[in-house]
């Protein structure tokens, strides 16, 4: 490569910017709790604990502001909140200002309010678990013993949803017909915990007592500090600790064998799943053969239900068909804007449903309470101007709408969401349209892109439109221009299980 196609140099400042960043990012996953979400006693746990709830409502105040959260209640019942919560009676505004003025400062405040939470072994937890994912699927599906699912899976045991690291529903489960797109609604056949040194005592307790009451029939513990396992099999007198075979395999597993030691030197190699090695896992194959097939149906899943919200001064109960419907992906990124499941929307879901498990008076705990007053002061002279915000909207949609029917010619446009409630509009409102008889030739990108900035606006073909966002659509829809109604919703479908025929 002759010199002038060379890179160029880094300099030192460009290194060491580099290195902080790499540093800062490393950092925030060691003091991250285990980014688990679950339904618990109606509760809406981050990390199996109600403190790893906070710590992440903590973090979505600090990066998206207070009005992220305010903006799911009435003022006057956050002003409530913080009488309660300070136990304090002020009333007229010049009341709250000199409340406020007496209070400690935000930087002191947050760092009182961080606890350490997470884990310098996020790394092995992940690498453990995938690697353990990836073989043990390969067995279960080679030996036709059943299905395996991996993190985000749900398993509904009776009014609580559990994602486990690893779970595995046997064909004998599968052929009933419980497993849905996005969870089971009977206890698997093996749970698979990959522990923390700060998830241990949550998942030898909290979790093996959960699963025994479910009578999940195998419960397998994984510590990759210490490349442990601990085989966990139900009996009706509880659950009893599985031992290894002579030759050092497990075979508590009906046609299912495994070996620890193997695993364990298969991790240390570092090598693809795929390469050439003894395997960990081996299975005896099933003389029935199976399949799933897409057929007319109807299953919950992400957005079946409307996202309406009950948030009190206490806490309020999660349903699991809330959770189910609600619950964003468990992903998290970082950043000043905390994101949760990859999107905005995610991130409002989970703030929403963290305020209704921890509760509005001890929600305003986690931030200053001046930062609390400032913000309502500036959000109750917003909301009086909320009829003049809400005339220019209107008036953008209809403007909208009348480009989309008369230059794009779609057939009609109406719109839901925050134009068609009685809320103020707020830091999650959009203006919702909803286009019907669409042309295929319709770029709805390209069309986005011409859109103003000022306004956040949502297109939804009324074919594709959520469950729940059709319920809204049939009760709420206004009409801004066009002909007829939406069309809709397009035919719903699930996976159902099929024994395969002999030969086939």
């Amino acid at each position: 490569m002759s010199a002038s196609h060379q890179p160029p140099e880094r300099s030192s400042k460009e290194e060491l910017r580099n290195a902080c960043a790499s540093q800062e990012i490393e950092l925030q996953f060691w003091q991250w709790p285990e980014f688990r979400l679950e339904l618990v006693n109606g509760q809406f746990l981050v990390g199996g604990t109600l403190e790893g709830s906070r710590w992440l409502l903590k973090e979505a105040l600090i990066g998206w502001g207070l009005e992220a959260a305010i903006a799911f209640a009435p003022l006057e019942q956050w002003w409530e909140a913080l009488r309660q919560s300070y136990k304090v009676s002020c009333q007229a505004p010049e009341d709250w200002l000199l409340w406020a003025e007496s209070l400690s400062l935000a930087s002191e405040y947050r760092e009182h309010y961080s606890p350490p939470l997470g884990s310098k072994y996020a790394g092995e937890h992940r690498w453990t678990r995938d690697y353990l994912w990836q073989a043990l699927s390969a067995a279960v599906s080679q030996g036709g013993l059943g299905k395996c699912f991996s993190p985000n899976y749900g398993m509904q045991l009776a009014k609580d949803v559990l994602t486990p690291d690893i779970l595995v529903l046997s064909t004998r489960q599968l052929a009933q017909d419980i497993a849905y797109g996005c969870y089971t609604e009977v206890s698997a056949y093996l749970v698979v915990e990959i522990t923390y040194p700060e998830q241990d005592e949550v998942d030898r307790k909290a979790r093996h007592a959960l699963y025994k009451q479910a009578e999940v029939q195998h419960y397998w513990i994984v510590d990759p500090s210490k490349q442990q396992f601990e085989f966990w099999q139900w009996s009706p007198e509880g659950y009893q600790l599985g031992v290894l075979d002579s030759d050092g395999c497990y075979r508590g597993i009906t046609d299912l064998s495994f070996s620890p030691e193997l695993f364990w030197l298969n991790m240390e190699e570092n090598q693809p799943l795929y390469s050439p090695k003894l395997p960990a896992f081996t299975s005896a194959s099933q003389p029935r053969q199976w399949e799933f097939r897409k057929e007319p149906g109807v299953e919950l899943s992400y957005g079946s239900i409307p996202f309406a919200l009950k948030i009190g001064l206490k806490p309020q109960l999660i349903s699991p068909e809330q959770f189910i419907a609600w619950c964003p992906e468990s992903k998290l990124e970082g950043g000043p804007y905390l994101l949760v499941g990859g999107s905005e929307t995610g991130t409002r879901n989970a703030i929403a449903m963290l305020l209704m498990s921890v509760g509005l008076v001890e929600a305003v705990k986690l931030m200053p309470g001046y930062e609390w007053v400032r913000m309502l002061r500036r959000l109750s002279r917003e909301q009086a101007q909320d009829s003049e915000r809400k005339a220019q909207w209107w008036k953008q949609a209809r403007e909208i709408a009348h480009r989309l029917v008369e230059n794009h010619h779609v057939g009609g446009v109406g719109v839901i969401g925050a134009l068609t409630n009685q809320q103020p509009l707020n830091r999650w409102s959009q203006l919702h349209l909803v286009l019907w008889d669409v042309p295929d030739e319709f770029k709805k990108w390209s069309f986005t892109e011409t859109l103003p900035d000022d306004i956040p606006i949502e297109l939804t073909e009324a074919v594709w439109a959520l469950p729940g966002d059709w319920q809204e659509i049939e009760e709420k829809l206004e009409v801004l221009a066009g002909n007829g109604k939406p069309h809709g919703p397009r035919p719903r479908e699930r996976m159902v299980f099929h024994w395969l025929e002999y030969g086939k």
